[in-house]
């Protein structure tokens, strides 16, 4: 993988074949080069790009022959320095947690899938899988300067005011990529679709009880647990993600919403939170967690008792609720049982206790949802 970050190269992708032989590696190396974006967890950089990992060249680097290094006059190859690698990743994967260690399998055996079917599709076509992979690759078109301006102008908050001259050339071969692997997806998806298959591999799973502060289908299949914190930015955005999930599987998800205030970077989320159980109690939880996102993090004291009186509460009974902090419990409840889930930063999601570290827009969420409802099924 390479990422676009400083003036680092992006790499055009070796064939197909050199990615399955180090699945491991590249998995690897894709889940760590997502960090995630959100409040109290490390940003993300700008954009990345999948590349799959050059091959090894005929010549010095690599081959069962090659030297690698002459030590004490004993000649170190190439192969063994592999294997060291091998070891060195497996170490290092069973060093992860159990949900970054389920990820990074089950990254592992769609990889493995895709490399069966182009093998099979390649021996039915009586080519080889590198020559499949250049046919499918090489229908792919050069963006315009017109596609490379419109992606640039989109994306200006990605590349933190870099120049389109300075980085057109990268924006293009990020483009290509994206196409490349569509195009790849396109040819396997009819394919996989054809075979008779299941994933069968279990995640780890989080044990989270439901609270009242829930939407959607009482009895949906899957339930969708976020910890958020109402001054996060982050949290912000991922309310329109959430909705438009749910709006999609209005029977088969709910949303639950936990509270996790950041104390120590948002001092107004904790009594922000306190005050939303409040409107809870008057039946107006939901219009009231409405009510201080649109303020996008602006909480200043009178907020809290403004919202209420926009949205008609009883003024007496809302300020008597959130001046004796009668949900100081609940909230930190909500804060514990996300604090014993390994949370540090937010939002944070779960999907029937999976943890969910795709990225975050409704798309690759509703894929997680459409996986648990496969696992449900059976399929």
């Amino acid at each position: 993988m390479t990422t676009i970050l400083d003036d680092q190269p992006v790499h055009d992708p070796a064939p197909i074949p050199a990615q399955f032989r180090i699945i491991l590696l590249l998995s690897l190396g894709l889940l760590l080069s997502f960090p995630l974006t959100g409040c109290g967890s490390q940003d993300s950089t700008p954009f990345a790009v999948d590349t799959a990992p050059a091959a090894h060249a005929e010549s010095g680097q690599g081959g069962g022959s090659s030297v690698a290094i002459v030590l004490e006059g004993r000649e170190v190859t190439v192969d063994e320095v592999d294997e060291h690698m091998k070891n060195q990743f497996m170490l290092e994967f069973q060093q992860q947690p159990k949900d970054r260690q389920f990820a990074l399998r089950e990254n592992a055996a769609r990889d493995l899938m895709k490399k069966i079917v182009m093998e099979d599709a390649a021996e039915k076509a009586g080519v080889t899988v590198e020559a499949l992979y250049e046919d499918i690759s090489g229908s792919v078109t050069e963006p315009t300067e017109e596609e490379v301006a419109t992606w640039y102008a989109a994306n200006q908050s990605r590349l933190q005011g870099r120049r389109l001259e300075d980085v057109a050339t990268q924006i293009s071969q990020h483009l290509v990529n994206e196409r490349r692997t569509q195009a790849l997806r396109d040819f396997l998806d009819p394919n996989f679709k054809a075979l008779s298959m299941r994933m069968v591999l279990s995640p780890p799973r989080v044990e989270l009880g439901a609270t009242r502060l829930s939407r959607g289908a009482d009895d949906a299949p899957v339930t969708i647990t976020t910890f958020s914190d109402y001054q996060c930015p982050y949290c912000i955005l991922a309310e329109s993600i959430l909705d438009e999930v749910l709006a999609r599987y209005p029977e088969k998800v709910r949303i639950v919403h936990r509270h996790f205030p950041l104390d120590g970077i948002h001092p107004f989320a904790r009594p922000a939170a306190e005050a939303s159980m409040c409107a809870d109690e008057q039946g107006q939880f939901w219009e009231f967690h409405q009510a201080i996102f649109n303020l996008s993090g602006k909480l200043v004291d009178g907020s809290l008792a403004k919202i209420g009186d926009d949205l008609g509460l009883d003024a007496d009974k809302l300020k008597t609720c959130i001046d004796e902090r009668r949900f100081k419990d609940f909230v930190e409840a909500d804060f514990a049982a996300g604090r014993a889930a390994g949370i540090t930063g937010t939002p944070a999601f779960y999907i029937n206790g999976i943890v969910f570290s795709g990225e975050r827009d409704a798309d690759e969420m509703s894929r997680h949802v459409d996986l648990e409802l496969a696992r449900i099924e059976g399929r």
